[in-house]
């Protein structure tokens, strides 16, 4: 089967359908994702399959597949009408749940995290300042990474997040206890660490810190602690989620507080409430 022929006659097939530019152009890329996974091997509804259930051992989000599945359904389609050859013969279906990994921290190991800081050290008030921004504020990692001090607002209790490739922008309120932290660290050790940087968190060697130093960081403290979980910055942000929901706030000021486009991406700390409970009662 000659590859870019059949991309071209599917895509004039969509084109005739009426589908949009943009829809086109989409549908075009996943089959042709579809075809390179293939690599010269016939498809069938077996290569089918074990494509989508190698998609599910990505990252990818179920939403994705879902588009890869459309696709694929329509090409079946599009082969039935044209060369009345008929490539699904079953039901293609994504996992109801695709299993991860998330480690949260309960609040006593939070608590110890804290404790374990040195007080009153450049690096000491750094590491308040980064548990501040990552559970205290619930920040993504690279959202955290980016952040400068003109974005913090403390007067009105706010920072101004960004917007990025992937996520729009929103304030983000901080509680006292994250002020106190924040101004600590801009006053007293932000400029010993760096001068020159015009980021909040501040590498010594260099202007902006990564995600790699930010997680070795946290494991030190973890370390400290005697926390032996595996844990990232990330799991700082699902630590809060969750608290917040056990104190009884609201699913979709949570989505809000998160940066959360669909209320579904916050429903999952629901799941993960319950998973807790059903562990402390035995």
């Amino acid at each position: 089967m000659n590859l870019t022929e059949e991309l071209e006659n599917f895509e004039n097939w969509l084109i005739r359908l009426g589908y949009a530019e943009s829809t086109i152009k989409g549908y075009v890329r996943l089959l042709s994702n579809f075809f390179k996974y293939l690599n010269q091997r016939k498809p069938n509804q077996k290569e089918i399959e074990n494509f989508i259930k190698d998609l599910h051992q990505t990252k990818l989000a179920r939403q994705s597949i879902q588009g890869y599945i459309n696709v694929i359904n329509r090409y079946s389609k599009f082969l039935e009408l044209t060369k009345k050859q008929k490539l699904v013969t079953g039901k293609i279906i994504v996992e109801k749940e695709i299993k991860t990994q998330r480690t949260i921290f309960s609040q006593a190991e939070i608590k110890r995290i804290f404790s374990s800081i040195e007080e009153n050290t450049p690096q000491g008030l750094f590491d308040k300042a980064m548990l501040s921004i990552y559970y205290g504020c619930g920040l993504r990692s690279k959202e955290g990474i980016n952040l400068e001090p003109k974005e913090l607002d403390f007067n009105k209790g706010l920072i101004y997040v960004k917007p990025s490739k992937n996520y729009q922008s929103r304030y983000v309120p901080m509680s006292q206890k994250v002020i106190q932290d924040l101004k600590e660290y801009l006053d007293f050790a932000r400029e010993i660490i760096n001068t020159e940087s015009k980021y909040l968190l501040v590498g010594k060697s260099k202007p902006q810190v990564t995600g790699s130093q930010l997680n070795n960081r946290l494991k030190v403290l973890m370390k400290k602690s005697e926390i032996t979980k595996q844990a990232s910055l990330h799991s700082l942000r699902h630590s809060i989620a969750t608290h917040l929901l056990q104190q009884g706030m609201e699913l979709e000021y949570i989505g809000n507080f998160l940066g959360h486009k669909r209320l579904d991406s916050t429903q999952i700390y629901t799941h993960i409430l319950e998973e807790w409970k059903s562990l402390e009662n035995g």
